[in-house]
C-alpha cells in the first residue's frame, strides 16, 4: 500500500529531529571545541555512476556476523562510539585519520574496499598455488612429527570498518564491482583443503571480542594477539594429542600509556601526526589501553612445548613475545618477513628439532603472502622451506 506524502514528510522529520538530537549529544560529548560530527554513510560516488559504493556479501560477512557470545571482561567491548568525522588535519599519505579519531593505514582501507589493483586482479590460481604450498608444508611437517598452524591476523578496516571516513570513500572507488577479497577467497580454500589454520577475525566474533584495535595503532591490541595466540595454543593440542602448558590471564592491566613490549599501539599515530604540533593537541585518542597479565598456568612445571618456529610479518611480534619471552616453547627462531632476503635456511637443523611451525599472515597481505615472487628461493622463505622439504622425503 503506498504511503501518503503527507506521512512520508512526517516521518522525515521525525527522523530528522532524532538524528540532529543524536548528532548535538555527540558533538557536545565527544567534540566541545566545535568540529562537526558525522555518520557512517557507504560511499556515495561520482566515479561509480553515482552509484553507493557496497562491499559484497561474501566479504562482509565475518565483519558483521554477531558475537556468539558476551565475553567475561567489559574491556573486550568496543566502547560506544559517535562517528565523528574529521576535519581540518585529515592525515598524510601513510596514515588515514579516520572518524572518532580512529588511524589507518590506507592499504589496509583499499584491500578491504578493493581500491586498488594489486587486490582486484589476485586471481583464485595464485591464491591455490599458495595454499598448495601450505598444504604440502603441512603434511611433510607431520610425517616429522611437527604440528603446523597458519595464523590470520585481521585487518583494521574490516574489523572495524565504521570508522573509515567518508572524506577517503568519496575520493575512490571499488575498481570492481565483483570484488570479493583474496582473504576471503584464501579462507575458503585453506578449509577446503584442510589447512590447519586460525582466524582471528571469525575467533574475536566467536567470543565477543570487539576492541581487537587502539585508535592509535595499526596493529592489533595485546587483547586480540593473545586470544589468537590462545586459540593456536589450542590447535597444537588438537593436532598433537597433548595438553602443553598454557598462557593464562587473571587480570587486566588499563593504563594511559600502550603495552610496554613489541608492536607499539601508537606506532601510526607517532607517524601521521609527526611535525603538526597542533594536529597532535587536537587529535582524538585513546582514554586507555589494555593487556591481560599472562603467566605459565603451572609456573613451568608442565607440558612445555619444545622448539618453535615462527614466520611472519609485524603481527608476529606478539607471537613472538608471547612464545618465547612469556616461554609457551622453550626456544624460539622467529623469521621477520622473508628475514632480510636471507632464506639459505639450515631447514634440516631448524625442522630436526622443532614441534612446531607457525605462520602468521595478515588478511591485507594474504594476495603476496611470503612476499616475493612465488617459487623463488632467493626471496621467498615459505617457498624456501617448501623446496627443502620437497628435496629431503621422509623415509
Amino acid at each position: 500500500m503506498a504511503i501518503s506524502k503527507i506521512r512520508l514528510v512526517a516521518m522525515a522529520v521525525l527522523a530528522y529531529l532524532a538524528f540532529a538530537a543524536f548528532c548535538f549529544a555527540g558533538h557536545l560529548a565527544i567534540n566541545p571545541g566545535g568540529k562537526k560530527t558525522g555518520t557512517e554513510n557507504y560511499n556515495h560516488n561520482e566515479k561509480n555512476g553515482g552509484e553507493a559504493n557496497v562491499i559484497k556479501d561474501e566479504n562482509r560477512e565475518r565483519e558483521t556476523a554477531p558475537a556468539a557470545v558476551v565475553p567475561d571482561w567489559p574491556e573486550y567491548v568496543l566502547p560506544d562510539s559517535y562517528l565523528v568525522e574529521p576535519e581540518g588535519f585529515l592525515g598524510i599519505d601513510a596514515v588515514v585519520v579516520g572518524k572518532d579519531g580512529y588511524l589507518y593505514e590506507p592499504w589496509y582501507i583499499n584491500e578491504y574496499m578493493g581500491y586498488d589493483w594489486a587486490y582486484v586482479l589476485t586471481d583464485d590460481d595464485e591464491l591455490m598455488r599458495r595454499v598448495m604450498v601450505l598444504k604440502f608444508i603441512q603434511d611433510e611437517l607431520s610425517k616429522r612429527g611437527v604440528a603446523f598452524c597458519v595464523a590470520i591476523s585481521v585487518n583494521k578496516a574490516s574489523e572495524m570498518p565504521q570508522f573509515i571516513p567518508d572524506f577517503y570513500k568519496d575520493s575512490r572507488y571499488t575498481l570492481d564491482d565483483d570484488y570479493v577479497r583474496p582473504y576471503v577467497r584464501f579462507l575458503k580454500m585453506l578449509r577446503e583443503k584442510g589447512v590447519y589454520h586460525v582466524d582471528s577475525s571469525s575467533l574475536y566474533k566467536s567470543i565477543g571480542l570487539t576492541n581487537s584495535f587502539a585508535k592509535t595503532g595499526t596493529h592489533w591490541n595485546k587483547l586480540a594477539s593473545f586470544e589468537t595466540t590462545r586459540a593456536v595454543m589450542n590447535e597444537i593440542d588438537r593436532q598433537t594429542g597433548r595438553n602443553i602448558e598454557k598462557l593464562v590471564f587473571d587480570e587486566i592491566v588499563r593504563k594511559k600509556t600502550p603495552a610496554p613490549f613489541y608492536a607499539n599501539e601508537q606506532d601510526i599515530f607517532d607517524i601521521g601526526y609527526a611535525g603538526n604540533r597542533q594536529a597532535m593537541r587536537d587529535a582524538i585518542i585513546d582514554e586507555w589501553y589494555y593487556w591481560p597479565n599472562v603467566y605459565l598456568e603451572h609456573g613451568g612445571e608442565g607440558d612445555r612445548l619444545g622448539h618453535t618456529i615462527i614466520q611472519g610479518g609485524s603481527f608476529a611480534h606478539d607471537f613472538v613475545y608471547y612464545f618465547k619471552d612469556k616461554k609457551i616453547a622453550r626456544s624460539v627462531t622467529a623469521y621477520y618477513y622473508n628475514n632480510n632476503g636471507n632464506v639459505d635456511v639450515d631447514w634440516g637443523k631448524e625442522i630436526g628439532k622443532a614441534e612446531f611451525v607457525l605462520f602468521e599472515v595478515n588478511e591485507q597481505h594474504v594476495y603476496n603472502m611470503g612476499g616475493g615472487i612465488p617459487g623463488d628461493t632467493s626471496t621467498n622463505i615459505i617457498d624456501s622451506l617448501y623446496f627443502w622439504l620437497a628435496g629431503n622425503p621422509v623415509g
